[in-house]
């Protein structure tokens, strides 16, 4: 795209831009993880008309030329109210748009901004509809908190409901060992009240990992992989605990929460560059066989390595069989990731795909 330089830059400048001037903070940063400010020369390219990228690019300085299909030049300065909004939203891209002198523009990624467009425009609604819902009891701030948690995003209202109804509350003590490494893993729990510390074992020593309050949610790995569990989490203060239980984790949280892909369909937007494998299966299954341009980070490092992964990529993620990308595509997610699984795994390839894309270290 003729990129002279990219640099960082302040959130603080983007509130005259719509619609990222309607996200909260938190929303905001969701959605700029990743990104930076690309700077363009005068008379080079930023895109073309036809274009059909993932990507809503915002006028920060200087000045741009739009040319439509016949020809027409329109001349566009970042001070003027029209780059107030994205530049030639729509896909295709109706204009080919060059910088007239040198020109900062902020790309984001559309599916991210449009989720969390969707989600801070009917959380308040959907806040309200569970609070008539619930009892007048019920813990208000602790139920916002958890509404804008990641791993909620993709679930429909009715099972945030029916979530929220199947939890039962268990109160808990400072310094009360909740989970321990090596238990079988039979729910997950939604902190109320209180602060839980996790420990794991890392090279033969038991280690802080993380320190988890109110909003947050724990346990869940185990489910996902049905493994036992992998930490020690115990109670820093006396509080209270909401627990969901195995059968109601799979159907009201996990399989909602997770899309598809078949190897036909996926790999267009792995050879624009729309997307990116990526292989959760172990080092050795990886160097044996993969496919091709796969990044890899295994499922059991997920929880401790996605900082490795850029946020604003699209991964479409990849097993044997597709039970371990489910586990992963949850770990991310949760984590602010856009993934999705690539259906049946490795195993569902045809053999022309497997000849085709598939590859050994």
């Amino acid at each position: 795209m003729g990129i002279m330089m990219a640099t960082a830059f302040n959130v603080d400048i983007l509130h005259n831009f719509t619609p990222l001037n309607a996200l909260s903070g938190q929303r905001l940063k969701d959605v700029l993880s990743g990104c930076h400010v690309e700077s363009f020369a005068p008379e080079s390219t930023i895109c073309h008309y036809g274009d059909s990228d993932d990507k809503a690019l915002f006028l920060l300085s200087g000045q741009v030329i739009l040319t439509d299909h016949q020809g027409q030049e329109t001349l566009l300065s970042a001070l003027d109210p029209a780059a107030n909004h994205a530049l030639t939203p729509h896909k295709p891209r109706q204009f080919t748009i060059k910088a007239f002198k040198t020109a900062n523009i902020l790309a984001v990624d559309q599916q991210r901004l449009n989720d969390a467009l969707l989600w801070q425009q009917s959380l308040s609604s959907l806040a309200k509809t569970l609070f008539a819902s619930l009892p007048e009891t019920t813990d208000k701030d602790w139920l916002v908190r958890l509404l804008q948690s990641h791993i909620f995003y993709r679930l429909p209202p009715t099972n945030i409901l029916e979530l929220l109804n199947v939890l039962t509350e268990v109160k808990v003590v400072k310094g009360q060992t909740i989970i321990r490494t090596g238990e079988e893993a039979d729910c997950c729990y939604f902190i109320k009240e209180g602060r839980v510390e996790v420990r794991q074992k890392i090279a033969g020593e038991m280690l802080t990992v993380a320190y988890l309050s109110k909003g947050d949610f724990f346990g869940e790995e185990g489910l996902l992989k049905d493994a036992p569990r992998n930490a020690d989490i115990t109670l820093l203060d006396d509080g209270i605990l909401m627990k969901l239980v195995k059968k109601d984790f799979d159907r009201l949280l996990k399989s909602p929460s997770l899309q598809t892909m078949s190897c036909a369909l996926a790999i267009p937007q792995i050879q624009s560059e729309e997307a990116v494998w990526l292989d959760v299966r172990l080092a050795e299954e990886y160097r044996l066989i993969h496919l091709k341009q796969a990044l890899h980070l295994a499922l059991p490092d997920i929880r401790l390595k996605a900082r490795q992964l850029a946020l604003n990529k699209h991964y479409i993620i990849c097993c044997d069989n597709g039970q371990r990308s489910a586990a992963a595509a949850f770990l991310l997610g949760i984590q602010g990731y856009n993934t999705t699984i690539l259906a049946g795994g490795l195993w569902s390839l045809t053999a022309q795909e497997r000849a085709q894309y598939l590859e050994s270290a």
